[in-house]
């Protein structure tokens, strides 16, 4: 009998992260752009919106590299809710307004953010009629807010050095306690770090009502691995495999795969599951509690890896050379099952798994993920070919990780795109559509498009390409494109596909 079954309902929704939305403050942010998207799902019959992790982000800007698996990222907070608060001034923000709107330049989004961040905490802490209620936030969310507020103090007092190269008595949450209450600079820095999350938790909590009142649900994501810089690792590293000086013993990765010749070095500590387990996984639970709060549906990145993970050597330069070492396993999601019943998961299961982590997804019953621009590469038999579509598995035509459908299908050779061409029964004019079209179609209950194949964007628009360490995560729809569409006719043919094939 499978742990969860809950995938039995057919719907649709669309993929688009909140660093992408229109914005004019250098990102997407949970401002009016973000209610205009609900709407717009709303009016298109789609029943979820699937975002990226909501975590801060450190150096690379990856969302799945986070600086805290707890935190919010406050570049999302939207900055003229803080104005029509009296906690900013347009002046404040004037050269914000010069940032790109095309996509987000993320270190000169650093270097002006903060310090407006900095100025509308002063005049927070200046009025103390609001601050009884931040008082109660800091109060329910200290079991996680005080090691992510006290690590990103320390951050910047030691100019943003990893924490393996503080000074000693500040190489642990447990011995910096004591010296961050007796410095008023650093409990100042903290304070500080708690209101931008204060703030973020007051926003996104009302989006995501919004969002929930017009019956979307947010399918939010889980990175399985927790950055080596971050506050995760500091407060708890005898959960990793962590040696005396700090430093990782083996790094995360895959193998070389589809999306590498040479795999994935990721660079993520790696668990000491073993002594997870004698801790009865209790930085896990709150792991997910936490997502919880935030999601309605919490999607599982890298599945295999609760089953086995490939560790690499620290010293290596690639991700070639590496061992399989088994994980959590099927206890750690009975675990899971007694303490989130009813909770709603979804595996990323892509790549090649063999005989044990399908045996353990099969197990927990949590629906897997197809791929549709993986279907074309084989025979009749490839399991991404539609007809040979699960109903408990959500479709997409491709993942954050893919190029545009656009994008993919012209870097094709000839002979590929008259397979496409073949299936689908078009002369591939409009790929994009007529992908989307065929998705709809799919036995897979849940269907998820990007706002990139809706748009119908070339390569330009991919958001994140694997092992390649600049210029992902910057895509942004602009405000023109975004309002073409709901003026067009798409969203009302959006619907119309939803009704026709019962999503």
């Amino acid at each position: 009998m499978p742990l969860w079954d809950w995938l039995n309902d057919r719907g649709c929704g669309i993929f688009l992260h909140i660093s992408s939305l229109p914005s004019n403050q250098g990102i997407g942010c949970f401002g009016d752009s973000a209610k205009k998207f609900v709407d717009m799902l709303s009016t298109a019959g789609m029943k979820f919106w699937q975002i990226c992790p909501l975590s801060p982000t450190g150096y690379g800007d990856s969302p799945y590299q986070p600086i805290s698996s707890f935190a919010g990222n406050p570049y999302f907070i939207d900055l003229e809710q803080l104005k029509d608060d009296d906690l900013l001034s347009e002046e404040d923000l004037l050269e914000l307004r010069k940032l790109s709107y095309n996509n987000v330049d993320y270190g000169s989004l650093y270097k002006l953010f903060w310090e407006i961040l900095k100025k509308s905490a002063v005049r927070f802490f200046d009025n103390g009629e609001t601050k009884s209620e931040f008082d109660k936030y800091c109060h329910e969310s200290g079991w996680w807010l005080e090691n992510y507020c006290s690590f990103m103090a320390l951050k910047d007092k030691f100019h943003q050095k990893p924490w393996n190269e503080w000074p000693s008595m500040f190489s642990t949450y447990k011995s910096a306690v004591k010296e961050i209450q007796n410095s008023p600079e650093l409990l100042k820095l903290k304070k500080i770090y708690q209101f931008s999350q204060f703030i973020f938790e007051k926003q996104w909590r009302k989006l995501k009502k919004y969002a929930n009142d017009h019956r979307i649900s947010i399918i939010g994501d889980l990175p399985i691995f927790a950055g080596l810089d971050s506050s995760d690792v500091w407060a708890n590293t005898h959960f990793f495999k962590i040696d005396e000086k700090s430093l990782p013993k083996f790094v995360a990765g895959v193998p070389p795969d589809a999306f590498s010749k040479t795999g994935q070095l990721w660079g993520n500590p790696v668990y000491d599951w073993k002594e997870l387990s004698n801790d009865k996984y209790s930085w896990w639970i709150n792991r997910i509690k936490r997502c919880f709060e935030l999601y309605d549906v919490l999607r599982l990145d890298h599945f295999r890896g609760f089953c086995n993970a490939w560790e690499i050597s620290y010293s290596s330069t690639s991700a070639i050379n590496g061992e399989w070492e088994d994980t959590a396993g099927i206890d750690f999601f009975k675990k899971l099952k007694r303490n989130f019943p009813k909770s709603k998961f979804i595996a990323e299961d892509l790549g090649d798994l063999d005989e044990k982590p399908q045996k353990l997804l099969s197990q927990t019953g949590i629906p897997g993920t197809t791929v549709l621009q993986f279907a074309f590469d084989s025979d009749s038999n490839n399991k991404y070919l539609p007809h040979n579509h699960e109903k408990n598995n959500v479709l997409y035509l491709g993942t954050h990780d893919n190029d545009t459908t656009k994008g993919w299908y012209e870097s094709l050779d000839e002979a590929t795109k008259h397979k496409v061409r073949s299936y689908l029964m078009v002369d591939g004019h409009d790929i994009s559509w007529d992908m989307i079209k065929e998705a709809f179609k799919s036995t897979c209950n849940l269907l998820i498009l990007s706002m990139q194949d809706i748009l119908n964007l070339v390569s330009e628009a991919r958001f994140n390409t694997p092992s390649k360490v600049d210029h992902n995560w910057q895509w942004r729809v602009t405000q023109d494109q975004l309002q073409e569409l709901y003026n067009s006719d798409t969203p009302r043919f959006l619907r119309q596909l939803c009704d026709i094939y019962g999503r």
